[in-house]
Formats: C-alpha cells, structure tokens, sequence
C-alpha cells in the first residue's frame, strides 16, 4: 500500500501542479463569506496572505508548506474579492410595500405569454408618497392594453411596489440575494396603463443592445408564433418571459432546462460553429491555408461571434461565466495551448469569482463548473488510458467504430454530467431528473447539429432579409424536442426529492473535485466524501410549523409529512416549495366555513394522533386555531383586532398584521407579528427535546447587506416634498439611513 501510494502521489506530481488549488480556495472563500457568518477583516486577510506569499517565496520550503501557501493566497483571493464586491454594490431594496407613482427611463422590455409587458424601470422620482428609500430600478408588470414603450422612452404612471421575496423556510434560496447583486431593488405591477413615452433619451450601447435585441426577438416571433417562436428567441436573445409554462415544466421534469438558460453548451456551440464555418473557409483559399495561421484566426472570428452572443443575451450570471470560459479557450488556441485543460478551468474559475464572487453559491456556478470540470477531468483520464493502450499500434478502417464511440461519448457526457450536477439540482431545487439521460441523448444532438446552427444561420441571415427558412428549420427542430420533452414527462412524471443538508452536499463536491482533478489511482478516494455525505444526506426531522413571512401562509405538518394549509387557497410559489422540500404531496387544508369552531383539543390522544384524520385548522369568528403533531397550540388572526383573543389559549400566537404589540397580554403565548416576521423572515417551529420551543429563522439577527432593508423605516407615509425641486423630482437623493429599530418610523395604524 505504501509503495502503491507513493506511486500514485508522484504520478500527481508529474501530471498536476498545485495551482489548481488556488481556485478552490477562492470558491470555498466565497460560499464561507456569503453563507456563514465568518466574514474575516482586512487585517486577517492580509496576514493570511502574507504568510501564504512567504511559503511560497522562501526557498527551501517542504512541498506541503508550499501547498499551503497556494491555499491561503486563494482563501485571501477570495475573501478580498467578496469584501470587494460587498463595497462596490449600493442597490437599495424596497422596505415594503407602497403604492405610489413612480418616473424613469424604460431600460429593458420583454412580453410573456399572456401578452403581459415586463419592463425595468430606473426609478428617477416617486410622489404621492414620496420614498424614503427608493430603488434605483424596478421591475414593473403591466396587464393593461397599451402601446408598447420603446427603450429609452420614460415610464410614468402608479404602481404597487414590494421587495423580493425572502427565504420560503430556513435554508431556502433568498430572492433578494439575487436582486441585490443583480441591481433590482424592487417588482411590481402597475395600477392601469403608463403615460404616453414622450420623447427618448440620449441612446447608450445598453440602450441599443436592448434595442437590438427586441427587433430580433420580435423578428423571430413573426416567423414562429406561439411557443416555439418564445423558445427560439430566448435561445438567440435571452428573453425566456414569453415560453408557455407547460413547456417550461416539461423541460425542467426532464433534465432539459439547461437549454432554456444561455449557457456554456449554447456558448460552446456559437463558438464551435464560427470556429469551423470559418476555418473551412479559409482552408478553401489554398494560399491563405498555405501561409497564414487559419486556426488562430478562426479562433479570433469565433471570439467575436462569441462575444456578440453574450452581449446580445443579457448581463446574467450563467452568460458571464460561459463567456468567460469560451474566451479562456479560445485564448489559449491562440497561444498554441490545448483548449479544453483543467487548467483552463482554473483560469475561468479566477476570473469569475474575481468578478462577480457571488454567484459562487448559486445552483448555476455549481453545476456548470462541476459538470465541466467532470467532463473534461472523465475525456483526460480516457484520452491518457487509450494513449496508453494504441502505443505503438497503427489501425485502419475504423468508422464503424468511431461512429459507436461518438455515440457512446453523447451517452457517457450526458451520464457525467447528470450524475455531477444531481447533488446541486437536489439541494437547491430538490428535483433528480432520473430519466434526463433519455431526453439529453435524444436532444442533445438536435441542438448541437440542427437547431444551434440554424439559429446562427438565420442571426447571420437577418440585416439581408433572409432568414425565413433557417427560422423555419430551427422551429422544425425545437417542435421535436417540445414532443419529445411531453412524452417523457408523461412516460416518467416527476416527484419531489426533499432536502438533503448542507454538510452532504459539501461532501458530495469534495468527491466531485477528487475525481475530476485526479491524474491517478487516488481519484478512489472520493468514495469516502460520498460515503459520508450519503451518511449526512437528510438533513434533521422536519418541522412542526411553517410560517412565511407575510404572516399569512401558514401550514402544519403531520406525523405523515404531510401539509396542512390555514388558507383555503394557499400561494402557489410558498405552498410549491414547503412541498418539494418536505417531499409530500398537499394535505387536507382548514376548514373555512369559519362558523363551527371546535376547540383545539389538548388531551394526550388528541397529541399522538395524525392531523390527517382531522381538520388541522378549526376557524371562526376571524380566528383559526390548530394543534401540531407534539401538541403545540396555534392560533392565528388576520384581524387586530383580535390580537387579544389569539393569544388567550395559544402557545403560538401569529398576527398577520403589523401591529406594535412586541408580547401578549392575555396567556403566556409566543407572539409573532407582521412587524417580527419582517426581521426574521420565514420560520419553522417545533418543540425541542427539552419541551421548549425552538423557532428557526430565516434571516440571521445581524442581517446581511441584502436583508438590511427589513430593518429600514416602515411602512412608507406620505409626506411633503422638501421643495419644489423635491416635488418635481422625488429625489431618489433623499435616502434616509437604514434605522435599527422599528420605532424609528412614524406614527401609523397597525394596517400595513
């Protein structure tokens, strides 16, 4: 075992240096800084460092010291650039929600499949109230009939404003972390049709990219209406608003979701696409191939058409960090280096985390760098095998069988990078997809052969008016996959997975890095990250009590796991994720006649018996009450005044209001309130092992950046404006700074 080890370990040595390392550490930095409390100062980053510089710096230093230092230079890489990132950023999310008219250049536009215009507004003034703290830019959904405006144009008119949307339950994916990265400070929907547009602004490159890219998106719809037309112009523009959602759905049960999402496949495949179109091109002009250097100019055409599709698809995460890679490939064709390397990994790796840090704990980093680095460290390992295998040997009349291994090697990078991406798909959106390696053998070659290449044809086709029949081949294409995608979602239908925890899926990715970065035998080590991680795969017992943050989606959960709903028409979006991650289908919901309140029993066989045999909420007179699996009492209200009521016989008392009460004054009950739910967020109840009750929150007691709006002044109040400049203008200057406490607001009723 000894020598077999120091065999492997000198292999890795030849094969492999340690910078692959210095990434890592720059990923692992970043998910600590942004998902832990662990935020490390200045100081502490420098002299990590220093001391990693040092290691690598002195001479003489053992070969573990100098791995270490790679370590710490990437930890500090990573922590730096978080802080960074953390500095840079100055979007304000709303506080809460107000109606109020709002003015401001229209810099984007898009239509979904119910005709609804979606704009993004910069926000340049608001009235009638106006903000204390207003967004720099809204996302503003319009139902009404209107003519639609142009980029550039100004949107006046009122809406209703809210923030985005925290956690569904502790640990679940925040909204706002997203939009606070992402600029967004605030969505809505607008209260009738806006103003008429008036006259444009002063066009910028955003401006006429967005211009650009509506033409086309429209351009391609006149050819292909419906479904297949908003597929088509998601995959050339990037706007995804008007794709029906059965067709999402469909896609998303069968692993095919990833082609909806301008990424590094469609990415690779523009790219691919210009690099062989124009080196054969080239190779026609026999001079040309005999002089100059066709594949490095190729290289260049693909960079350019590459680049062109990434500014035409939109400043998104997963666009950035596709283009990033392309561009490090391409780099290295022209520098003579292999493109598709490890290495070059790495290098996209440090580029996207020094820009945009992050994404790091993102379902889309995770699972395009883990299937990347699986494919590419799987084609290594068997380039290096069969290397090994044909030395020395010389063999013809080998198509059959390379036909066999192309279409094994379609199997094989579909089984790969499934089986990669299968963890992170779990954790974030609890979903398998087990049969995804059906539909990705089948599709995969209709987009890479068929629909892609007809989708760049009929991009290049369109300033000369020609790109009729490639449009037309491409919808023949995607109406096959649309085919193809409802007969397997019916054929193998979907189920909720469940949570697994974070410490599995740590585990399941330490497995992943082993197998991929491994040139020798010690890639079986990763048997033991998948080991434990199967071990820690759930993630405790689920809870007694989910409450959401807006105090009015509330649900019981049985001894069968199963789903009680105080509402009789829960929300979809909370109701969807409370049941995929407790991996149940919905329960019986509460009684609403609201007229024959039964008292919530207390006796000890009311406790051990399954809320499915029974209501699990019991209303009336505005107050519903309810008794959890360990025998906890819960009474709920939407009605303040009733506030005395709830709390007499509760042990948990919710008001769905944002009234100043901070405790009951009628029994012993926990009182939570609109106005608590706005700092903790979303909660999950149960009664601990030592009788008490343990209430997890959402959102941490010291806030993140993206959360510290929760503790800003609210609600929103009118007032006048300061001056006529104010009145005018509504200046978003007039920021006030984000109070600790909710009595830093004003007077108002406990209505919200």
């Amino acid at each position: 075992m000894r020598a077999w080890l120091a065999r492997q370990v000198a292999l890795e040595e030849r094969s492999r240096t340690a910078f692959a390392l210095f990434p890592i550490a720059m990923i692992a930095a970043a998910a600590t800084f942004y998902r832990t409390t662990f935020q490390p100062g200045l100081v502490a980053i420098a002299l990590l460092a220093g001391v990693g510089a040092l290691s690598l710096a002195l001479p003489g230093m053992a070969r573990s010291f100098r791995v270490g230092g790679v370590v710490g230079l990437g930890l500090a890489a990573g922590f730096a650039a978080c802080i960074a990132e953390r500095a840079r950023t100055e979007t304000t999310l709303f506080s809460g929600e107000a109606t109020v008219r709002i003015a401001g250049p229209v810099v984007a536009r898009e239509q979904d499949d119910r005709g609804r215009y979606r704009y993004i507004v910069e926000i340049e003034s608001t009235e009638r109230p106006v903000l204390s703290r207003p967004p720099e830019r809204a996302r503003i959904v319009v139902s009404s009939r209107h003519e639609p405006l142009p980029i550039g144009s100004t949107y006046r008119g009122l809406v209703r404003l809210r923030p985005p949307s925290g956690p569904a339950y502790p640990g679940a994916h925040d909204f706002a972390f997203g939009s606070y990265f992402g600029g967004l400070g605030a969505y809505g929907f607008s209260l009738g049709a806006p103003a008429p547009p008036g006259a444009l602004r002063d066009p910028s490159i955003s401006d006429r990219i967005a211009t650009l890219r509506l033409a086309m998106g429209e351009t391609i719809r006149a050819v292909l209406p419906g479904a297949t037309g908003a597929v088509a112009s998601a995959l050339v523009t990037g706007e995804r608003a008007g794709i029906p959602e059965e067709i999402n759905e469909d896609l998303r049960v069968t692993g095919l979701a990833h082609v909806l999402s301008i990424s590094g496949f469609h990415m690779a495949l523009v790219a691919g696409f210009f690099l062989l179109v124009t080196r054969l091109g080239l190779a026609t002009v026999v001079p040309m191939a005999l002089r100059w250097p066709i594949k490095k100019l190729a290289a260049v055409v693909a960079l350019v058409g590459t680049g062109f599709y990434f500014l035409l698809a939109g400043d998104n995460a997963a666009t950035e960090r596709s283009f990033v890679m392309i561009a490090v490939m391409l780099g290295a064709v022209l520098l003579d280096q292999p493109a598709l390397t490890l290495r070059n990994v790495c290098i996209a790796a440090v580029v996207v985390v020094a820009l945009s840090p992050h994404v790091v704990p993102t379902a889309t980093f995770q699972m395009s760098f883990a299937a990347t680095a699986a494919l590419i460290g799987a084609y290594g390992a068997y380039a290096r095998w069969q290397s090994r295998r044909n030395e020395g040997q010389h063999r013809e009349g080998l198509s059959i069988r390379w036909l066999s291994l192309i279409l094994l090697g379609m199997a094989m990078s579909s089984l790969i990078a499934g089986a990669t991406t299968a963890p992170y798909a779990i954790y974030h959106f609890q979903r398998g997809a087990p049969f995804s390696l059906i539909a990705n053998i089948v599709a995969t070659p209709l987009f890479s052969f068929w629909i892609m290449p007809f989708a760049m044809l009929a991009v290049l086709a369109m300033p000369f008016g020609l790109h009729v029949l490639p449009l037309k081949a491409m919808g023949w294409g995607l109406d096959l996959v649309f085919a193809l995608a409802a007969y397997l979602a019916d054929a193998f239908p979907d189920y909720p997975t469940g949570l697994i925890s974070g410490r599995a899926l740590i585990c399941f990715s330490a497995a992943i890095l082993i197998v991929s970065f491994s040139a020798s035998g010690l890639r079986w080590f990763a048997l033991a990250p998948i080991a434990i991680g199967f071990a820690l795969l759930r993630p405790g017992p689920a809870p007694e009590l989910l409450l959401f943050e807006d105090g009015r989606e509330l649900a019981l959960i049985d001894r069968d796991g199963q789903l009680h709903s105080v509402q009789p028409r829960p929300s979809t979006f909370v109701w969807d994720q409370w049941r995929r991650a407790l991996q149940t289908e919905p329960g019986r919901r509460a009684s609403h006649s609201r007229t024959s309140l039964v008292s919530a029993p207390t006796t000890d066989s009311a406790v051990t018996s399954n809320l499915s045999s029974a209501e699990a909420f019991r209303c009336e007179d505005g107050i519903c009450r309810g008794l959890t699996r360990s025998g906890l009492r819960i009474g709920w209200s939407d009605d303040y005044q009733k506030l005395d009521d709830v709390c007499r016989d509760s042990d948990i008392a919710i008001m769905a209001r944002a009234v100043r009460a901070n405790a009951c004054r009628t029994g012993d009950a926990r009182l939570l309130t609109l106005r608590t739910l706005r700092r903790t967020g979303s909660l999950a109840i149960s009664r601990a092992s030592d009788a008490t009750i343990e209430v997890r929150h959402s959102i941490p007691t010291e806030p993140q950046a993206w959360n510290r709006h929760r503790f800003a002044a609210w609600p929103e109040y009118w007032r006048k404006p300061d001056s006529a400049t104010a009145e005018t203008k509504g200046r978003v200057e007039d920021r006030r700074a984000v109070s600790d406490s909710a009595g830093s607001a004003p007077p108002v009723s406990p209505e919200p």
